[in-house]
Formats: C-alpha cells, sequence, structure tokens
C-alpha cells in the first residue's frame, strides 16, 4: 500500500508540473525580449508555421505587429516568404520571413528535404545563413499524419533542439506543441499528439537543466476547444490569433492584446483608388 502511495505521489507531482510548465519559461522569469532591441526571430515548423489557410502569413504577422504595438522590435528571418496566397508583409513593410515548409516532417528540417515544390537545406546552413537570436519550433504533425518512425520522434526533435545550441549556445529557443488532430479520417492519432506534447514539456525542462534559455509555449491548448479550421489540422484566422497570444505570452512575459473577432489577423483595410474610395 505504502509503495502505491509513493508511486501515486510521484504522478500527481509529474501532473502539476506538466501543467505549469506551459505558463514558465524553463530557464527562469527574465522575458526572451526586451523593448529597445532589435532581436531576430525564426520561425521553424510545417504548414501551420506557413500560415495555411490564411494569406497574411498565420501567426507570424499578427505576432509581429502586437509586438511592434508594444514597444518590441523583431526582424523575422529565414528563406520564406511563401504564404498560401502569396508573400505578405507587415504593416511597418517589413517581411515575416521563416523557415516553414507544407508537409515537412522533423528529419527533413533537420537534414534538408523537398515537398510541396519547396526546397530546405540543412538546418546547419540555414543557422549559419540567418543566425537567428531566438527561434520558434513547431514541429511533429506530419510525422504523426504520415507515421514516420515515431518511436524516434522525439529524439529527432531534441537532435534539431541541440544543432540550434550547437550552432550557438545563447540562442533562445521557444518550444510549441503542436496543434491538435481533429479531422475523423485521423481521430485516432490525437493520442500520440497528446504524448508528443507532454514529450516536449518535459524535454524543455531538461534541457533548462543545462543552462539553456529555453521555454514551452502550449499551442495545443489554446486550439483545443475553437480555432481549428473546417480540415481539422490547421488554424483558421481566430487559431492563428490565438497561437500569437501564446507566442506573445512566452516572450514577453506580458499579456497580449486581445483578439479583434471580426478582424483576428489585422488585416489592413483595401487600398484607397485614385478618387479616394476604396476598391
Amino acid at each position: 500500500m505504502l509503495k502505491h502511495s509513493g508511486q501515486l505521489r510521484f504522478l500527481m507531482r509529474l501532473v502539476i508540473f506538466v501543467a505549469l510548465v506551459p505558463c514558465v519559461n524553463a530557464s527562469g522569469d527574465t522575458p526572451f525580449l526586451t523593448k529597445g532591441e532589435n532581436i531576430k526571430v525564426m520561425p521553424i515548423g510545417d504548414s501551420i508555421t506557413l500560415g495555411k489557410n490564411d494569406g497574411l502569413g498565420g501567426y507570424r504577422r499578427v505576432l509581429y505587429e502586437w509586438l511592434l504595438s508594444g514597444g518590441y522590435r523583431i526582424t523575422y528571418v529565414g528563406k520564406q516568404n511563401l504564404v498560401c496566397h502569396g508573400p505578405a508583409t507587415c504593416s511597418d513593410g517589413s517581411i515575416p520571413w521563416h523557415e516553414g515548409y507544407g508537409s515537412f516532417r522533423t528529419d527533413m528540417i533537420l537534414n534538408g528535404g523537398t515537398a510541396e515544390k519547396e526546397v530546405a537545406p540543412p538546418l546547419t546552413t540555414t543557422l549559419a545563413n540567418f543566425k537567428p537570436d531566438i527561434v520558434l519550433l513547431m514541429l511533429g504533425t506530419n510525422d504523426i499524419i504520415q507515421n514516420y518512425q515515431l518511436d524516434a520522434l522525439e529524439a529527432r526533435l531534441e537532435k534539431i533542439i541541440e544543432t540550434i545550441y550547437a550552432a550557438n549556445r545563447k540562442t533562445m529557443i521557444v518550444v510549441a506543441s503542436i496543434a491538435p488532430i481533429k479531422t475523423p479520417k485521423w481521430a485516432e492519432k490525437e493520442s500520440r499528439v497528446v504524448s508528443y506534447n507532454t514529450a516536449l514539456a518535459a524535454l524543455v525542462k531538461k534541457q533548462a537543466a543545462l543552462g539553456h534559455k529555453i521555454a514551452f509555449a502550449d499551442v495545443h491548448a489554446s486550439l483545443v476547444e475553437r480555432g481549428l479550421s473546417g480540415d481539422g489540422v490547421h488554424p483558421g484566422n481566430q487559431g492563428y490569433a490565438q497561437m500569437a497570444q501564446v507566442f506573445y505570452r512566452v516572450l514577453t512575459g506580458g499579456e497580449p492584446p486581445q483578439i479583434d473577432r471580426k478582424n483576428p489577423l489585422l488585416v489592413p483595410p483595401p487600398a484607397p483608388s485614385e478618387t479616394g474610395v476604396g476598391k
């Protein structure tokens, strides 16, 4: 009986830890961003980082606008500026560059790969080319959808983190849990999503114990109730704004702006015509 009680107490502590990690910078309470500094940020991921189902860069653009209005200055870096409907720019004319590739798995980001006519170099090359100060890392959905070597999924994500720190130990990393999978044809895959996200939270704690600046952003929790598009995999406009709120909290340590329900991604109004009337 005492043995089982001890196991129960251990499990309760573990549950409490996992629940608290998304709210806490695992490397301490110091925010990743400081007002007045220009920081290079590289979003790395798949079609959700790219911004599928949105023509303005998904969470990246709205996150930029909120940070800009809050007095923070970031520069997105990466070779990609593709979104589903062409290139996107922010209100100040800057480009929300990124390393998001549709259908990419963890191994393809790590070693380089090609999917949906897009080619990514090995991660070591990308890091050498752009030298990010902060990496926003959200990967693993396509590994699970494609059932690709799932027994080594967590190890591949950890290898990506180790590769980033090998390039520059001072790089700050935000590891995001992956979004829910709610489409009926892949309904059985959500349990693997949950176990993977739990492992990511533990991995963040492990890396923080090594002295790395790293934090966990629980994107999955922000999308469980609402926010996914009709395909049950990618966020809709509301969901991308919810993701931006999660990243904002981790990066600044503060509360993000409220989402504009009528215009969640802060889509700019149509440009006026020569007569001064909107098109």
